[in-house]
């Protein structure tokens, strides 16, 4: 640990130039650990970007409304996940988190006392968790998991870790599988309560009226292809053409994972027919949009859902938004970052697990067949339904500490 200090320390001090000019105004203060609020004593929550951010939305609102009284810190990693966590309340506090440099992160403790934090899914970093178990302050982990790709490194490095997950006093392991691995690298006090992330409580839509605002006929077929990454809009376009032969009412709406692939994806484009949501006027062949946090409004009133992320090596994106409207669902193979949900919809037949190879196949199955497809979109939501009870046991595990 003590190399993993000099380290972070050396590290920092030849990089902060660079960061100093990178970082701007409150993010920078932020990262050098002197967030604009001041605390006696508050909750401290740490989720990584928006995946980890909209997976416990529900449980922060409820903490939120049940303990009114009490301070809540939130804080993230990336500036999505800003985005997305200052829209839950205006009661919760959130920041950038620093640095994990030793006197940085001292600072930040400093200014906010935390008297108990809350770290989501697999947010473990050293100074900060090793000042904790200094202080005293426990350390729960929520909807926690282990991916594929890092639980052989954490076996591999247990020596390192283990005076790390020290600190860590109980964690809510989102499946069973992960809290065997949990159990496995000797944390304390794994129980499996289930994924958070099927506690989602999205805006309800009427599709119909959806469709057409956006000025699509009910003849349309809809297929929205959600969080898309690199290659995966000229994986689509090549299948085209065929996909227009069985389907001549089939039309594409592409929602990129990252807005600053815009421009990209518009070169892709320029041989189709295709408009940018900012400048719908009439429906074209593609719709591109070019704007953040609607992607649900696409999914419900889709046809079909493509969730992206997934069709080459990124490990996917949240399958449960277009499952929560009952939208029939296909996911590439590469979905390890959403392991947990992708299988409790397949015990349901509530999803498909397409590939490169397979994906015009498995589009036209549902195309062709709309009573198989409307029932996948059935079972997927149901499945939701069925596992909506990980709130109530996070909150039951939490409420001691909290109290």
């Amino acid at each position: 640990m003590l190399i993993y200090r000099f380290l972070t320390w050396f590290v920092f001090v030849v990089s902060s130039p660079f960061l100093f000019f990178k970082f701007k105004g409150r993010e920078r203060k932020e990262r050098f650990g002197k967030p604009k609020h001041k605390f006696e004593r508050c909750v401290w929550i740490h989720a990584a970007s928006v995946g980890e951010v909209n997976a416990v939305k529900t449980l922060l609102n409820e903490l939120l409304n049940k303990y009114t009284h009490t301070d809540f810190v939130l804080t993230t990693m990336t500036r999505t996940g800003q985005e997305a966590a200052r829209k839950i309340s205006p009661k919760l506090t959130t920041a950038f988190l620093p640095f994990d440099v030793d006197f940085i992160m001292k600072r930040l403790y400093k200014r906010i006392n935390p008297s108990l934090i809350i770290l989501v899914e697999t947010e473990f970093w050293p100074n900060m968790l090793i000042i904790a178990k200094k202080k005293k302050i426990p350390v729960l982990l929520v909807n926690g998991r282990i991916s594929d790709r890092s639980y052989p490194k954490y076996k591999f490095l247990r020596f390192f870790w283990k005076p790390v997950w020290q600190a860590i006093k109980s964690v809510n392991a989102q499946s069973e599988k992960d809290a065997e691995r949990f159990k496995y690298l000797k944390f304390n006090n794994v129980v499996n309560v289930h994924n958070l992330k099927f506690c989602i409580a999205q805006k309800q839509y009427n599709k119909d009226k959806l469709r057409l605002e956006l000025g699509y006929s009910s003849h349309d077929f809809v297929l929205v292809w959600g969080s898309s990454r690199p290659k995966e809009e000229k994986l689509l376009l090549k299948a085209l053409p065929k996909l227009k032969q069985s389907n001549p009412n089939l039309k594409i709406i592409i929602v990129p994972r990252h807005l600053h692939r815009i421009p990209e994806i518009k070169e892709l484009l320029k041989e189709f027919d295709f408009r940018l949501y900012s400048e719908l006027k009439d429906v074209p062949e593609i719709l591109l949009v070019d704007e953040m946090g609607i992607l649900n409004t696409f999914y419900a009133m889709s046809d079909l859902a493509i969730v992206g992320g997934s069709f080459f090596n990124y490990g996917g994106h949240n399958p449960l938004e277009p499952a929560f409207y009952g939208t029939p669902t296909i996911i590439g193979n590469h979905f390890y970052s959403c392991r947990d949900s992708v299988d409790r919809l397949l015990e349901n037949n509530g999803i498909i697990v397409s590939n490169k190879n397979d994906l015009i196949v498995d589009i036209n199955k549902l195309t062709e067949d709309m009573s198989k497809a409307r029932q996948m979109g059935i079972n997927a939501k149901h499945t939701l339904e069925n596992n909506a009870d990980s709130l109530k046991m996070h909150m039951k595990r939490l409420e001691k500490y909290l109290k």
